[in-house]
């Protein structure tokens, strides 16, 4: 067998995805910001890169091998916070490696290498991604990500920093070695509060599934009696937050409100709170609200929403008669039910083009669909039209039901793979239902 050249050693651990979108970066020039191009990474692009032509970017893989933290404009304090961490995670010298920033010579920006893993395997994005970031989102930023691209390592003005030192005169392939040396990080090493789900969880029970924030009920203890155990301040923020996002309050008013909780109520349970540095909690309060308000928002989050979209298990069924072992026209059928049924004491229907080209088909496949739905005979479409007034209204013949829409924690569920979770008990029994291959299942449930 022909050994592997340092290229695709280096191809293999640090890319793996080689579709698109990619992005380059010039060192110099007029054109020194991010281009995103939509092609497929190739090997000349990887080689420009190791040789210093110019930075290459990418999104994180399905299973990436190293993960690595970016730490811009550092202080002291963070400094001694992020190594204070790893000490207490366990995490020895042996197990990361710091590597400069192309603009380290100006502002000392660096960043921190880890490989992970999970079981004694290499995790999911997701998972790692989720380990990190609950632990050093409040320090840093976690890379790779899915959906900003992440300068790969080994470049231009990339070198490994060793007591201190900047090791400038290495190559990239003596700076791949000391990187693939690196000795992995147990995902179960760090400690289990740090999660924002349940490491035990069994996957293939989708009432197990990741939630983005806990109960009503659980908020409503949390707010009445404030903290109850030591080093729980940072996610209860989090979770009041998320409560506050939920109930539409404007992120000024749930930041200042968090910040009058947690100085009245954090019951000596917080050692920054006892200590009054008031200053460094009000900040973080504010990193974190303006995370949380960041997050995609085309609807409602709470109550109000459910007069915007609206899935039972009857559609679920309807969609998974009609189309059987077809995931994209039960899904995009789902789509369309989902807005249409909240509003069908309307004869006709008006579906903007911004809901067909984000919710339901893009405008490749809108028209196949309308037609085969047509078709089927239960899609009608009024073809009237007045310029700047409105276009093509619609009236779908939905199964006739006295079920509530499908839920979690009194939240109408909107997407297509969450309703099957909520309506099915396991993986089997969505395929049986629908007609999907398992492994099509499983995948989207690993992407949570």
């Amino acid at each position: 067998m022909t050994p592997l050249t340092p290229e695709k050693i280096y191809a293999t651990n640090f890319i793996r995805d080689f579709s698109s979108p990619y992005a380059t970066q010039q060192p110099t020039g007029h054109r020194t910001n991010w281009r995103t191009k939509y092609n497929k990474i190739s090997d000349p692009l990887i080689n420009a890169h190791l040789r210093g032509d110019y930075w290459l970017g990418t999104k994180a893989a399905w299973y990436p091998v190293f993960f690595n933290l970016d730490v811009d404009h550092p202080t002291p304090k963070v400094l001694d916070t992020i190594f204070e961490r790893f000490d207490n995670f366990g995490i020895n010298e042996n197990q990361y490696l710091k590597m400069t920033s192309p603009s380290h010579a100006k502002s000392g920006n660096f960043r921190i290498f880890l490989k992970l893993e999970y079981g004694e395997r290499t995790p999911t994005h997701k998972l790692g991604f989720t380990a990190l970031q609950t632990a050093f989102s409040d320090i840093c930023e976690i890379y790779p990500q899915k959906r900003r691209k992440d300068r790969l390592p080994c470049g231009r003005d990339q070198d490994i920093i060793s007591d201190y030192r900047v090791l400038s005169h290495l190559t990239w392939q003596e700076e791949m070695q000391f990187l693939l040396k690196i000795d992995p990080t147990p995902i179960e090493q760090l400690p289990q509060e740090t999660f924002l789900f349940d490491l035990t969880a069994i996957p293939n029970e989708p009432k197990d599934k990741v939630k983005n924030w806990k109960p009503k009920k659980e908020i409503a203890e949390l707010l009445s009696n404030g903290l109850q155990a030591p080093s729980t301040r940072h996610f209860s923020q989090f979770d009041i937050l998320n409560y506050l996002w939920r109930c539409n309050w404007l992120p000024t008013d749930a930041a200042a409100f968090t910040k009058r909780w947690v100085k009245r109520h954090h019951n000596g349970f917080s050692k920054d709170a006892t200590a009054e540095r008031w200053l460094s909690i009000y900040g973080e309060i504010e990193r974190q609200t303006g995370c949380v308000w960041a997050r995609d928002n085309t609807l409602l989050p709470d109550t109000p929403h459910g007069l915007n979209a609206a899935i039972t298990k009857e559609d679920l069924r309807f969609a998974a008669e009609l189309f059987k072992g077809d995931a994209v026209r039960q899904k995009q059928l789902i789509n369309l039910i989902s807005y249409i049924r909240p509003r069908q004491h309307h004869e006709w229907v008006f579906i903007p083009s911004h809901v067909w080209r984000e919710d339901v088909a893009s405008w490749k496949t809108k028209d196949r669909l309308i037609a085969i739905l047509e078709e089927k005979g239960i899609l009608e479409v009024n073809n009237s039209y007045r310029v700047e007034h409105y276009s093509r209204r619609f009236k779908l013949k939905l199964p006739q039901t006295n079920e509530q829409p499908l839920a979690i924690d009194e939240r109408n569920v909107t997407n297509y793979y969450d309703a099957l979770w909520t309506a099915h008990e396991s993986i089997r029994e969505i395929a049986d239902a629908t007609g999907l291959n398992s492994m099509t299942i499983w995948r989207q449930f690993q992407k949570g």
